[in-house]
């Protein structure tokens, strides 16, 4: 065979190979550190998307429960005394179980309707701000004194959001775990950061302890964590205290 088509032959079958060997080199050598990464930082992004839905749920859900089953449970004792007084009370009780129930459908509807999307976008989760601190005190079922400083309404609505969720999470701990004891609210925007501090009494019974532990204080530190801030709750001499500090130009 003369030497030209022979070399010929060589370089055809050679780039043929070479060929081959590009497209099943992903197969035989596995994924690029490249690839690795990407997959990786998919993977983080899917798990604290995952976060933060459950930590929606668990708090709008699990502070709902908690405060209807206290407002339940005390317009229960009181039903059949026939005082006026007592009538007038349950009739309020019902009122609020209504009013939280409904808010807390339409919150749930909107983080299975974020759970339901389809596509890599991160859907917006418009939860409550600062702005609804009044009424989600008075729908609490606990006694609160608020002390405040600043202009809470100005505070930007990532900040605002996680801060109600926040304080949201603190009356919920102390339904479950101090009945009706009074809670101390101080919460105050200042240049720099938004402060929140909430105590209530350590109850003298231990509280019941569920099953693998709750989650809501943890959650509570994520959403200070994912503003650059930090957050801290325990007994100190007595007293339950949670607090928290967001700075005002928060990192998501």
């Amino acid at each position: 065979m003369p030497a030209t088509p022979m070399l010929l032959a060589l370089a055809a079958g050679s780039a043929a190979v070479g060929a081959l060997l590009a497209r099943q080199a992903p197969v035989l050598l596995g994924p690029t550190p490249a690839d690795r990464l990407a997959a990786a930082e998919r993977r983080a992004t899917e798990l604290a998307e995952r976060n933060r839905l459950a930590r929606e749920l668990h708090d709008s859900v699990g502070h709902a429960l908690s405060a209807v089953t206290l407002q339940a449970g005390a317009a229960r004792k009181v039903l059949d005394s026939g005082r006026a007084a007592d009538v007038e009370f349950v009739r309020e009780a019902l009122a609020a179980i209504e009013e939280t129930t409904r808010r807390t459908v339409g919150e749930l509807d909107a983080v299975l309707g974020l759970l339901r999307q389809d596509g890599d976008g991160e859907g917006r989760l418009d939860g409550p701000t600062l702005t609804a601190l009044e009424g989600l005190l008075s729908r609490s079922g606990v006694s609160v004194t608020l002390h405040t400083r600043g202009t809470l309404t100005a505070v930007a609505a990532p900040v605002s959001r996680e801060a109600y969720r926040i304080v949201q999470e603190g009356l919920s701990n102390a339904l479950r775990h101090a009945g009706a004891s009074p809670v101390t609210l101080w919460i105050g925007a200042g240049e720099e950061e938004l402060e929140i501090r909430m105590e209530n009494p350590v109850p003298e019974r231990a509280p019941v302890q569920r099953p693998g532990g709750g989650r809501g204080l943890r959650g509570v530190a994520e959403r200070a964590a994912l503003l650059g801030g930090q957050a801290a709750a325990g007994p100190d001499d007595g007293v339950w205290r949670l607090s928290a500090r967001l700075p005002l130009a928060g990192r998501r």
